[in-house]
């Protein structure tokens, strides 16, 4: 065979070949395959949770760094190893292993909790199905594994607070219940020194309304017989709620009961009054009050006002009498004064003494009710009986929020054909 027959015989050789070639490249992209297989397990690593691919016979096939690490191992080690004997160092597949299901029903799976593979600590495992890219036709399993530690000794330790703040929230309610009956002994005490009936007196008929917002409250009144003609009246606020405006109303009671011996006019008792306070209070808080004196021979009531809501007079006509006078509040100014003022009265007369709270109501976003709007509504009641007038006002005030203590004296004036028959 000649040399020009030998190159064309490896001419067409090769020719051959390259069809050949040409046509298993098609059919087997190889290249294709390996840019798959290295960006496939370049994604792997990106991940950073553990993540192993497993075959349905347990198998691991795929696995990033981070599981490698996990199970302290090597590529060479743990690819082709058994993942139960990778992970727990069992002979046969765990108990808890979803595998099968995932494999089976091809629905994702997970265990909340398992130990951790260092022995301390734990971790949680999410199965999903899975088809390798370079082989569809072949179902895996991809393992994610989730280090669930921190959050396991943050648990641990939010149990722990948990317990520490039953603790001492049983004890603050231990305290609470204490706080409770001493409060409520409290307001024994102070609706004890409170009268519940005014005395008899002949000529006035006295109908009483009080109502603490909380166990005890800095509303107070009382009621000071001088004489058998003369009867005096006392209607106090102390600044403030709770324990505190109590205890001012307690002390203001307390000088009015002493200072009341003396016999003294009602500005005399008041600054009487005025100066216990100042000496006694270091605080800023203060005492608003109306007090007054009824003589039931002259027809009068001689008062004195230091600071608190003017006091109204309903005549027998229907008009609305104001019982203006002036005088700081009480335990402010050492050497305070206050203006002493006479009201003529006459039988059919009806006079309201009362506390801010009785006007100070609210209904919704609305503004106080006020005191002009509750003494139009006092001249409205001329004709309710005196007793009355208090469950009339709750009628009209339902619906209305009330943060304030409430007091008020209902003091009418007999006509002359009841006097006689008045206790």
């Amino acid at each position: 065979m000649t040399t020009v027959q030998l190159i064309a015989g490896s001419l067409a050789a090769l020719a051959v070949i390259a069809a050949l070639a040409a046509l298993v490249y098609r059919r087997f992209p190889l290249y294709k395959i390996y840019k798959s297989k290295v960006g496939y397990e370049s994604m792997l690593d990106a991940i950073g949770d553990p993540l192993a691919v497993i075959a349905p016979d347990y198998t691991v096939t795929r696995a990033n760094k981070a599981y490698i690490d996990l199970v302290a191992g090597s590529f060479r080690s743990v690819i082709g190893r058994k993942c139960f004997s990778l992970f727990k160092g069992l002979s046969e597949p765990c108990a808890d292993c979803r595998i099968p299901v995932v494999e089976s029903l091809r629905r994702p799976e997970a265990v909340e909790r398992c130990p951790h593979p260092s022995g301390s600590g734990a971790v949680s495992l999410s199965f999903s199905p899975f088809v390798q890219p370079e082989d569809p036709g072949k179902n895996m399993v991809i393992e994610h594994i989730r280090d669930i530690s921190q959050l396991e000794a943050l648990k641990s330790d939010l149990e722990e607070k948990n317990r520490t703040l039953a603790a001492a929230m049983r004890d603050l309610e231990a305290a609470q219940r204490e706080i409770r009956e001493e409060l409520c002994l409290a307001r024994q005490v102070q609706e004890g020194i409170m009268p519940k009936t005014a005395p008899p007196f002949p000529g006035l008929s006295i109908a009483i309304t009080f109502h603490s917002v909380e166990e005890v409250g800095g509303d107070l009144y009382d009621f000071i017989p001088f004489s058998d003609d003369e009867l005096g009246v006392f209607v106090g606020d102390a600044s403030g709620h709770g324990f505190s405006a109590a205890l001012i109303g307690m002390i203001a009671k307390m000088s009015l009961f002493n200072n009341s011996k003396h016999g003294d006019s009602p500005a005399g008792l008041m600054a009487a009054i005025n100066r216990d306070l100042f000496a006694i209070i270091q605080t800023s808080h203060y005492l608003t009050c109306i007090l007054g004196v009824f003589n039931r021979v002259e027809h009068t009531f001689t008062f004195c006002r230091a600071g608190h809501p003017m006091p109204v007079v309903v005549r027998r006509d229907g008009s609305l009498v104001s019982l203006e006078g002036s005088g700081p509040m009480a335990g402010i100014i050492e050497d305070a004064t206050f203006e002493e003022s006479v009201f003529a009265w006459e039988p059919g007369d009806r006079f309201y003494l009362f506390t801010d709270g009785m006007y100070e109501r609210r209904k919704g976003e609305e503004r106080s009710f006020g005191y002009d709007r509750f003494t139009e509504l006092l001249k409205g009641y001329r004709d309710v009986p005196a007793e009355r007038v208090a469950e009339k006002l709750e009628e009209r005030f339902s619906g209305f929020t009330c943060d304030d203590d409430y007091t008020m004296l209902v003091i009418e004036a007999g006509l002359p054909a009841q006097i006689g028959q008045m206790p």
